[in-house]
């Protein structure tokens, strides 16, 4: 573990990395993405202060043939594959990849602010560091067929090796399917047959059809297909439409990754052509661990630790996940003894040889038995701790130990306050606790208890490794009736100070805060994954969403779940969450599933965040609508979604309960907003597809929709013109259809059709349009234009002639006909 800036050092005492048997089984390096992908207007450029490796050109490398590549990309790319990379770097990889936050150098894990998680979109080319790490840690998978000619790994190569070819690797999440997957294109890579690598997102659609392939060339993609759910299904005939695929990767000298699972694989694989979907053997739990050691530590003594028979019986049949769970606390625990055995040789000269051994072998033993204890989460320690034989612990103590590994590193005075506080929450006492007299046990009593000890700058420290983690675990599964009020208290603990503890005279800064509420949201979601329990994320959510949508908390708990929905252990559960908190009519939890709806799900799960939306805007809450607004922008950018997108829409606007609200607004964000890249086109118009693009992908909305559409939203028309949805939406539509003459007639047609309204709704429409179209003429701060006079000209000849030919019709047939004909229309 890289050492804390100067700036921090003393402050935080505890280092987190969850246990195997404690944490939430996060998909490692193993099964990794790194594609993180937030909204355009999040995204931050952050320097890397904690990793002393050099530039990333990840998404500097040149897209063009590599016969012209850009000379200081090339020769970095050429400089990161022949050094090896960092060890901070393979640890950045690694904790990434658990979705552990350590949460150390106060709330700046490892490798967070780096730039493996490549920030810009979703088809960003995979860092060259990234891929060396990879190179470095990843352990081919055997095979148990001797009769093979050769490895399953060089196989696989061998399929991926001509032009266009495309190999699925059909496995469950957790199996080491897209680090195999990075190591084949890597591989790739280094032969010369392929330039880059990216990773490539499924879209919205049910279809991946060949034309939606990138035109880059000579590079490799990986696509993931989105798991099944009930109302979304990757289409049956993807597996035929391999061939087709084949053949558009072919023409730019691409190849093509995979990754499927085996229930998904047998519904979708007919068709396929032979040999796409390989064996791809097994990968043994000591080879893992034995090229993640050695990649961090090549000095570490992977013979004696593996060989052990307490380690052997311990990562035998552990997942990826578990393994790279446990390699950092055989790190810690020779990296600690090595600095004890470095401080004892500097101050005794040891008598023997043979004394020196019996010391190493003691060190080793102790080193395991605790790698052991932490596995189990300490919980006999704990156990005896609480239950001590000839006492028996006070609800104080108690507390005072759970709180000091929750506030891990907060001065000792906040935690003493915190206890107190806790104490009373669950104890649901009348009195609060005397702890500012005393009567009660002071701090140093209560830090001798709980057996931590106090540093200079006056923060606790465990020696034993994980004992906070592992406290508040045996908490959680010793009192399940107090959850509920330990869960509020928790949701409470980052909001109720000011940063001032004023009986303790203590401050907590602003980093320490923002750490802590992300140690909180991570206990929340293991907890809720695990037991399949919603309350512990509603708790955050809610909370957090009371305090305030504009503070800083907030994103905090969207960027928890958002991140959680794209990880193939906690996904499942978080997609079934989400579905249910959009059915729920609470203002948080929906504006929660809105906005993870615009993050990295949605661009990943588009299909079922267009589910998930659907459900929130059919609530109908003013709330939310603001937040659902930008969602509908975000997702518009995919153009496989356009199509059901637009449907939901118009949906929405003839909805008699919702059009006024949601309705309104979700047409305003297409109709009244522009693509950046196209000018003053509005972005429901604006035709952004390639010339050879797919059916789903090459949407028009139909005139019918953006009729209803652009009724309801004259309805907001009411009063004086000016700075509203609709003005801006109407000076939008008529600047285009004054700058762009393909427009023109689709733009004057719909704005004719939606005023030509039976009823007394009729003129109220006609006259919000013309006084809108008037003020787009001449107004404030918009100087009179000849160009704009004579289009609204023409705009009001064809409404003056709609209004004519209704007016006819009344006088020689009767109000009878034009009810008649208002229902055929209908």
């Amino acid at each position: 573990m890289a050492t804390a800036p100067a700036w921090i050092t003393g402050r935080i005492c505890f280092r987190y990395t969850s246990s195997v048997t404690a944490a939430l089984e996060y998909p490692t390096n193993l099964e990794i993405s790194s594609s993180r992908m937030p909204r355009p207007d999040k995204i931050e450029t952050k320097d890397v202060t904690c990793l002393p490796s050099g530039p990333l050109v990840g998404n500097q490398l040149d897209a063009n043939p590599p016969n012209n590549p850009e000379p200081a990309a090339h020769r970095e790319a050429e400089r990161i594959r022949t050094e090896p990379p960092s060890p901070e770097a393979i640890e950045a990889v690694g904790q990434a990849a658990t979705l552990q936050r350590a949460l150390i150098n106060l709330g700046e894990m490892i490798g967070t602010k780096y730039v493996f998680e490549q920030t810009l979109d979703a088809d960003a080319p995979i860092d060259a560091e990234y891929l060396s790490v990879i190179r470095r840690v990843y352990a081919k998978p055997r095979s148990e067929d001797t009769d093979r000619p050769c490895s399953p790994f060089a196989q696989a190569l061998e399929v991926l090796r001509p032009s266009g070819s495309a190999l699925v690797i059909n496995r469950p999440p957790n199996s080491s399917r897209t680090t195999t997957a990075y190591a084949l294109l890597d591989r790739l890579v280094e032969e010369g047959l392929i330039s880059e690598v990216r990773p490539l997102s499924f879209g919205g659609s049910q279809h991946f059809p060949a034309r939606r392939l990138p035109h880059d060339r000579r590079c490799g993609f990986l696509l993931e297909l989105p798991p099944d759910e009930d109302g979304f299904q990757v289409a049956d005939t993807f597996g035929s439409g391999l061939g087709k695929l084949g053949e558009r990767l072919a023409r730019r000298d691409n190849r093509l990754i995979v990754l499927t699972r085996p229930e998904q694989w047998r519904r979708i694989s007919h068709g396929a052509p032979p040999s796409t979907a390989l064996d791809l053997g097994e990968i043994y739990p000591r080879d893992i661990a034995t090229r993640w050691l050695l990649a961090q530590e090549p000095s570490f003594p992977v013979r004696a630790w593996l060989g052990n028979a307490g380690i052997r019986r311990l990562i035998d049949g552990m997942t990826p996940t578990d393994i790279l769970n446990v390699t950092p606390l055989m790190l810690d625990e020779h990296r600690a003894a090595e600095r004890l055995a470095a401080d004892d040789l500097s101050d005794v000269a040891r008598d023997s040889a043979q004394q020196a051994s019996a010391e190493r072998r003691r060190s080793l033993d102790d080193q395991i038995a605790n790698v052991v204890a932490v596995l189990s989460n300490w919980e006999e320690a704990l156990y005896e701790w609480h239950e001590p034989e000839g006492r028996v612990r006070t609800s104080f103590e108690r507390n005072f130990l759970l709180t000091a590994a929750v506030l891990r590193g907060d001065p000792v005075g906040h935690v003493y306050a915190k206890a107190a506080e806790l104490t009373d929450t669950l104890d649901k006492r009348d009195t609060p606790v005397p702890v500012h007299g005393q009567q009660a046990p002071g701090v140093i009593a209560m830090t001798k208890a709980i057996k931590a000890r106090r540093e200079a700058d006056g923060t606790l420290r465990f020696d034993r490794p994980h004992w906070d983690d592992a406290a508040i675990e045996y908490f959680w599964n010793d009192r399940p009736l107090a959850r509920t009020s330990f869960l509020k208290w928790l949701a409470q603990v980052p909001i109720d100070d000011t940063g001032t503890n004023k009986e303790a005279l203590e401050t907590i800064t602003k980093d320490a805060r923002r750490a802590l509420a992300g140690r909180i949201g991570e206990f929340a979601l293991r907890w809720a994954v695990r037991h399949r329990r919603q309350e512990p994320l509603e708790e955050i959510v809610t909370a957090w969403y009371a305090h305030g949508a504009d503070k800083d908390l907030w994103p905090l708990a969207v960027d928890l779940l958002d991140n959680a929905a794209i990880h193939a252990a906690s996904a499942p559960y978080v997609h079934t969450l989400l579905l249910s908190w959009a059915k729920r009519k609470d203002p948080a939890l929906q504006r929660a599933v809105v906005e993870v709806c615009t993050g990295q799900f949605g661009r990943r799960h588009t299909g079922k965040a267009l589910r998930r939306l659907k459900r929130v805007a059919n609530s109908g809450l003013p709330e939310v609508v603001g937040s659902l607004r930008e969602a509908i922008q975000v997702l518009w950018a995919d153009t496989s979604v356009r199509k059901t997108l637009f449907g939901y829409v118009v949906d929405w606007c003839g909805d008699e309960k919702i059009r006024d609200t949601v309705g309104q607004r979700t047409f305003a964000a297409l109709a009244a907003s522009s693509a950046w890249e196209s000018g003053r086109v509005p972005l429901v118009l604006h035709n952004d597809t390639t010339p050879d693009a797919d059916e789903d992908e090459d949407f028009r909305p139909p005139v019918a929709g953006l009729v209803t559409g652009w009724r309801t939203l004259l309805r907001q028309a009411t009063g004086p013109a000016g700075d509203r949805e609709v003005d801006r939406a109407i000076y939008l539509w008529l600047d285009a259809a004054l700058d762009q003459p393909p427009l023109r007639s689709l733009i004057l047609d719909t704005l004719r059709r939606a005023v030509d309204v039976r009823g007394p709704e009729g003129p109220t429409l006609r006259e919000a349009l013309r006084t809108c179209s008037q003020v787009w003429v001449q107004g404030e701060n918009r100087p009179y234009s000849p160009d704009r006079a004579r289009l609204k000209q023409e705009l009001s000849s064809l409404l003056d002639a709609d209004l004519a030919k209704v007016q006819k019709r009344l006088l020689t047939e009767g109000p009878e006909a034009d009810e008649t004909e208002e229902s055929e229309a209908a």
